[in-house]
């Protein structure tokens, strides 16, 4: 397993320097698709260094793995029964599958965790009295998307739908004088992206001027064009008016939302912006391959759709304009078993929809329980970037989890299992309203997804 596992990392290195020293040679596809601060050369460069310095380090591993395969083998085979018995114990006496966090490589082997009760069957819906609420009922939601709703931790969200309204029919005008960090040149900007745009169907309120002003980093006419190409690509699909005003069919969405994309709305940082959890090492590519990719596009539009109605009731809720969350992404469980390469060329398909119809959602991303050697190469490329950018981006590895975290949000809002105090339902993971999926979706729902979208 250590070969392999390094194996993996050398191959992901070998990726991370055709990448980095291609787009260094193709500036028109890195500014498609690359962050601002990785359009300048010497950054670039940068990134290429550090690949260099990964395959260098996964070599070695290698060699050493395949030195040490076979002792590896034998202790595997003596260690595994007692070891089995030992997490059966546990689970037995506190109503969850442990794990042992012991070692990234433990990591990797390891099952994903589950539930108890009719928690840990929701991923079959296969009916009856179990069925959680989110599928007995059109009028409620996943608590994945009701997080947000909490006043303090520790209880089950109302899980009642959002108001059936489109985007932006709720915003009042005063708003554009309390959009975060925009001055007067930005809101002169809006004014007059506004006034581009204005034979464009859509939403025109404040934050979704400064959304798409921002993700052309201040460029009028860019932004406009953006704009204009999302709006149309909103309304020609209808998928997300369809599902904002709920006459479109959700209940196969609602099915697959504890499997994919494992992610929450839960709790807020200490701006009082909300939390978004994303439990990565969870996430379920084979499904991804199987899905019908018309679906995928879909469940995107309907996630999103579903995370910005969230945001904008808390926006009246407060009475001031709520554009941004703060991303966890957890790295926990994911292991080169996690790498599906059509499930990943699938999942770009679903990055590209967010990306260029629904912009500027992320004010900063913090990725925990880092591999210890990703986490090493970061405290190094990090002196490369500005304090800025640094900002944005965090790295923990399983040591420092809890104290990154704790500089942006109260512990009170970080579930149990990662250090802080928040529990669900006597879940340390805050389960079902965070979900901690233990496969993909039954084989009767992949048959109702065939049969519904078929594939592309």
């Amino acid at each position: 397993m250590q070969s392999q596992a390094s194996l993996f990392w050398l191959l992901v290195a070998a990726l991370a320097v055709i990448v980095a020293a291609g787009m260094q040679w193709d500036t028109a596809t890195a500014e498609r698709w690359l962050p601002e601060i990785l359009h300048e050369s010497s950054v670039q460069w940068c990134m290429v260094s550090i690949g260099f310095m990964m395959n260098f380090i996964a070599a070695c591993m290698v060699c050493a793995g395949v030195k040490s395969s076979a002792r590896l083998a034998s202790t595997e085979k003596a260690v595994k029964p007692k070891k089995e018995v030992q997490i059966r114990e546990r689970a037995e006496s506190t109503g969850e599958t442990g794990r042992e966090e012991s070692s990234w490589l433990d990591l990797c082997c390891a099952r994903s965790p589950g539930g108890s009760s009719a928690v840990s069957r929701q991923n079959s819906y296969a009916g009856g009295d179990d069925e959680p609420a989110w599928l007995q009922d059109d009028s409620a939601l996943h608590p994945k998307f009701c997080g947000y709703r909490l006043k303090e931790p520790g209880t089950m969200p109302n899980l009642t739908r959002f108001p059936a309204e489109p985007l932006g029919s709720n915003v009042p005008s005063h708003w554009e004088f309390m959009l975060p960090n925009c001055g007067d040149n930005e809101r002169m900007k809006c004014r007059e992206l506004r006034e581009r745009v204005k034979n464009v169907r859509g939403a025109k309120d404040p934050i979704t001027m400064l959304r798409f002003l921002r993700a052309r980093q201040g460029s009028v006419s860019s932004a406009a064009k953006m704009y204009q190409d999302a709006m149309r690509w909103r309304e020609g699909t209808g998928y997300e008016l369809g599902f904002r005003l709920n006459n479109k069919d959700d209940l196969l969405h609602r099915k697959v939302d504890s499997c994919w994309p494992p992610t929450a709305i839960l709790g807020k940082d200490y701006d009082g912006d909300p939390v978004y959890w994303n439990r990565m090492g969870l996430g379920n590519l084979d499904f991804l391959e199987k899905a019908p990719a018309d679906f995928l596009i879909q469940h995107e539009v309907y996630t999103i759709a579903r995370i910005m109605q969230a945001m904008e009731e808390a926006s009246r809720m407060n009475n001031r304009p709520i554009m941004y969350m703060t991303v966890v992404a957890d790295l926990g469980e994911m292991s080169w078993r996690s790498f599906n390469l059509k499930g990943i060329m699938k999942y770009k398909v679903c990055v590209r929809t967010l990306e260029d119809n629904f912009p500027e959602l992320v004010k900063r991303i913090i990725a925990i329980r880092v591999p210890r050697l990703a986490y090493t190469l970061w405290n190094i490329a990090s002196h490369f970037f500005d304090e800025g950018t640094r900002a944005k981006i965090q790295i923990a590895d399983g040591n420092n989890t809890m104290k990154v975290l704790s500089e942006f949000m109260d512990p009170k809002w970080v579930p149990e299992a990662l250090g802080g105090t928040h529990r669900i339902n006597n879940s340390s993971w805050c389960k079902p309203c965070i979900p901690s999926p233990t496969g993909p979706p039954s084989p009767e729902t992949m048959r109702s997804l065939d049969s519904t979208f078929g594939d592309t």
